[in-house]
């Protein structure tokens, strides 16, 4: 059955009935702002809100804050410690990355300038992504004598023999995820009407969805919701076209329920709720706004300008007059009709021009060009000018005394005034300031507490890691520890605050000033305690605890808090470690002297024995070069001996195969010869 959003509609309506007035003056405060007039208004005027407002802004809000994320309590807890840095950096890396929360900010300043009520949303956006695997065969089956399963093809061989299996599993992820800063319009914010925010039970935000938008988000219900509204619609112009006509939708957040409620300004069902979304501590998703003037009796805010208006229309009203009498500042008069030569010479008149006169003596008798001209007097109308631009500084002066904006915030000063005037001056302003910083510093604070708790508690630990880059740090070993304490204990561990100047554009020399003060404080310092650790080194620990204290004091030397404790966790142990290993007592002069005689007598009595070791041993050298020596020379007389004597057998043996062959050779000429006797017998014989 569905629910009737009844109940609600009447709430909204209460709270549009209550809060109709200060809308009616929003808009005009606005108007005034952008300086829209009708067509038939041509009055001159002294736009004083706009000058105010374009003085005010930059004063309160002028850049992202950088957030300063740390311990409650300052105790060694190194686990803490890398928890809050990536805390910081994560809200950090967002701030600067995404410009959600800057335009947010800005927007929120412009509404609480103008009509007295600015509003931030807060939302926690996961990215999802879709993933399909293949489904795993985990059964072995032999199908025309293949075998398919884990081992074997698994696709495209099932797919070939007909058995294909089933659909590639998908299941979702969050790829990303952030927690955007919406920024709210002042007219499309409501909340229980009450005395203080703390009565507040209910807060909500419209949203115009177009059809698509609604059924996309509520699903097919949404049809029957009226498209009736048309928010981008100004005055004066004609109705929009249905098609382009949107649904006004609000999301409600109960905080006595711990429920959302989503409802359509038309539609007499509550379209969707859910329970608790964010599960934050405050329940609402949004802080308290941040408002302009307040009493304890009413939470409709009260616009600056509505507090000097009189003083604005009149300063408009001297500026219109200005404007007349500027217009009347004209050089006129009349002359005498009958003399001619007096209209040449206004009409023609130049620089060394005579025009002449024709009767010059009836002309001088009539009292000349003076009794035959006669000019407008603008004496008392610049008089009246000159009162009027006395008012008008006047009414100025009486605006920047309801408004605390001072010469020295416009940027204005006086040569005669003093060091010392400007100084009071510029203090009465800054006390004057201080309370709507303040308030900023608050509004950006209670959102970033807030994005930390949904950070805490939605964000997946890979998101962490990855966004806050601590692998690359050297606190990489404790990352894992850190996320657990995130996700195990409260935002109430960690201290997240908000310098009120990291609000507006910091003058660069200042930031260097600051940064050299320290460097000069904690310089000198350890100088100092360099040489106290020297002469007392049981003051070390104490000093390194000063040392902490004092850098805890100086916003620019945070970033550095984490080594100085390492540093000095890690020379703490080291003096422990002494402590529990004592060196022996050091020797006196006496005996270090007798010390050093008794070694230089060894070294020199060592020095000797070395020495004569080195001359036995170079005399053992000697002796066995000679020996060598003679042994070589006996082994090249042997060697030279036994060479000679085989010299001498090889000549006896060559001796005697040369006489062998001698008695072979003349054997052989001997039956060389026979041979040819009887060759030369047997030719004689045939012959005959």
């Amino acid at each position: 059955m569905k629910e009737s959003a009844q109940p609600w509609l009447d709430e909204l309506h209460r709270y549009t009935e209550q809060y109709k007035k200060w809308v009616q003056r929003g808009e005009k405060v606005v108007k005034r702002y952008r300086d829209e007039r009708k067509d038939t208004e041509d009055d001159a005027r002294f736009n004083i809100l706009w000058s105010n407002i374009q003085t005010l802004k930059p004063a309160i809000y002028g850049k992202p804050p950088n957030p300063e994320i740390n311990r409650r309590f300052d105790d060694q807890n190194d686990v803490a410690r890398v928890a809050s840095t990536i805390l910081e950096r994560v809200i950090s890396y967002e701030i600067h990355q995404f410009g959600d929360f800057h335009a947010s900010l800005s927007n929120v300043v412009d509404d609480r300038l103008l009509p007295g009520r600015g509003v931030a949303w807060l939302r926690y956006e996961p990215i999802i992504e879709t993933i399909e695997l293949e489904p795993e065969i985990t059964n072995v089956q032999e199908v025309g004598g293949e075998e398919y399963g884990d081992s074997a093809e698994t696709g495209e061989g099932l797919e070939k023999n007909g058995l294909a299996g089933e659909e590639p599993e998908q299941y979702e992820r969050i790829a990303t995820e952030t927690t955007p800063v919406d920024y709210v319009y002042w007219q499309d914010f409501a909340h229980l009407p009450a005395r203080t925010w703390e009565e507040v039970t209910w807060v909500a935000r419209r949203v115009y969805m177009s059809l698509e938008e609604g059924v996309e988000r509520f699903g097919d219900e949404f049809e029957q919701v009226p498209m009736t509204n048309s928010p981008d619609k100004k005055d004066g112009e004609k109705e929009t076209t249905q098609a382009l006509k949107k649904a006004e939708v609000w999301e409600i957040w109960s905080k006595t329920e711990k429920c959302v409620y989503w409802i359509a300004a038309d539609y007499e069902y509550i379209l969707d709720h859910k329970e608790d979304p964010l599960e934050i501590e405050g329940f609402f998703p949004c802080p308290r706004p941040y408002f302009s003037t307040l009493t304890t009796g009413t939470l409709v805010p009260v616009a600056d300008f509505v507090l000097y208006q009189d003083q604005a229309d009149e300063i408009d009203d001297l500026t219109g007059r200005i404007r007349h009498l500027t217009k009347a500042m004209k050089v006129m008069g009349i002359y005498a009709a009958d003399e001619p030569s007096i209209e040449r010479l206004l009409k023609e008149g130049n620089d060394g021009v005579l025009i002449p006169v024709k009767n010059w003596a009836a002309f001088v008798e009539k009292g000349g060009l003076q009794g035959a001209v006669q000019f407008m007097p603008l004496r008392d109308v610049a008089g009246a000018l000159q009162q009027l631009y006395q008012s008008r500084e006047t009414c100025k002066q009486i605006i920047y005394e309801v408004t605390g904006l001072s010469d020295i915030v416009r940027g204005a000063s006086v040569a005669s005034e003093t060091a010392t005037a400007q100084q009071i001056k510029s203090q009465y302003a800054s006390l004057r300031l201080n309370t709507m910083k303040d308030d900023m510093s608050r509004f950006a604070r209670d959102i970033l507490r807030m994005k930390a708790e949904i950070i805490c508690s939605k964000y997946q630990p890979e998101t962490l890691i990855k966004v806050s880059g601590i692998m690359n740090t050297p606190d990489a070993q404790l990352a894992e520890q850190a996320i657990q304490m995130l996700k195990s204990e409260t935002v109430r561990s960690f201290n997240i605050d908000i310098e009120t100047d990291t609000l507006v554009q910091v003058d660069q020399q200042t930031e260097k000033q600051n940064k050299m003060e320290f460097l000069t404080a904690v310089g000198g310092f350890l100088e100092k305690a360099i040489q106290g650790g020297k002469e007392a080194p049981d003051l070390i620990p104490l000093m390194g605890e000063l040392m902490l204290f004092g850098i805890r004091g100086f916003k620019v030397g945070r970033s550095l808090e984490g080594v100085f404790e390492k540093y000095i966790s890690d020379t703490k142990q080291q003096i422990e470690q002494a402590k529990a290993n004592p060196q022996p007592p050091q020797p006196t002069p006496e005996m270090i002297r007798a010390q050093n005689e008794t070694q230089n007598m060894q070294l020199k009595a060592q020095m000797e024995q070395q020495t004569h070791q080195a001359e036995m041993q170079l005399e053992q050298q000697k002796l066995q070069i000679e020996q060598s020596k003679l042994q070589l020379e006996q082994q090249i007389e042997a060697t030279k001996a036994q060479n000679e004597q085989q010299l001498e057998a090889q000549r006896l043996q060559f001796e005697a195969q040369r006489l062998q062959f001698e008695e072979w050779k003349a054997e052989l000429e001997a039956n060389t010869q026979i041979k040819v006797a009887e060759i030369s017998s047997s030719r004689n014989n045939e012959s005959y």
